[in-house]
């Protein structure tokens, strides 16, 4: 049981760093922005790019911070028919929890695993986003993320549909807070 936990917790330290990552991506989008529009100001001389790498760059962030989403509980979600059937029948919420969670890592499986043969040709044809000879920004790394990002979220909606399949069977209790397990 321990260690079970420990491995949550780990999976947890890496979702939380991808989660940073791409934050850290939002603060770097930020300053480029920044610099655009005093670059657009003061020189009427805007930064090449700055809008295409500012539409690549969401798909890789939401990628990346998705599965720590979803650890602590913030995906957005209309609770009040769940909430009723919760307090009514906690055994049948924790079912549709538990279909809930395999059908995210049924999804985010498929999205992988149709992504992986899109990554490896985006490498080897070396394919890019943006104008020739204007902005180039490689796709294959953004591929990649979307890849780890999926695969991180299919760890994350198995290890809650363990949970709750534990929770329906009787085996564990529901904790006060079900965040990342």
């Amino acid at each position: 049981m321990a260690d079970a936990r420990s491995a949550r917790a780990g999976f947890g330290a890496v979702t939380a760093l991808l989660a940073a990552i791409g934050t850290g991506w939002i603060l770097f989008l930020m300053a480029l922005i920044c610099a655009d529009v005093l670059s657009r100001w003061l020189l009427n001389a805007p930064i090449l790019g700055v809008a295409e790498m500012v539409q690549f760059s969401i798909v890789g962030i939401v990628f990346l911070q998705l599965p720590q989403t979803l650890r602590v509980g913030g995906l957005t979600r209309a609770d009040v028919l769940f909430a009723r059937i919760q307090s009514r029948a906690p055994r049948v919420a924790c079912v549709m929890q538990l279909a809930y969670d395999l059908i995210g890592a049924a999804l985010f499986a498929i999205i992988l695993i149709t992504t992986w043969p899109l990554a490896e040709q985006a490498f080897a044809n070396r394919e890019f986003y943006g104008s020739t000879g204007v902005v180039q920004i490689p796709t294959g790394p953004l591929k990649a993320i979307i890849i780890l990002g999926c695969a991180a979220l299919v760890v994350q909606f198995s290890l809650l549909a363990w949970r709750d399949l534990r929770i329906a069977l009787g085996r564990a209790r529901p904790a006060v807070s079900a965040v990342g397990d």
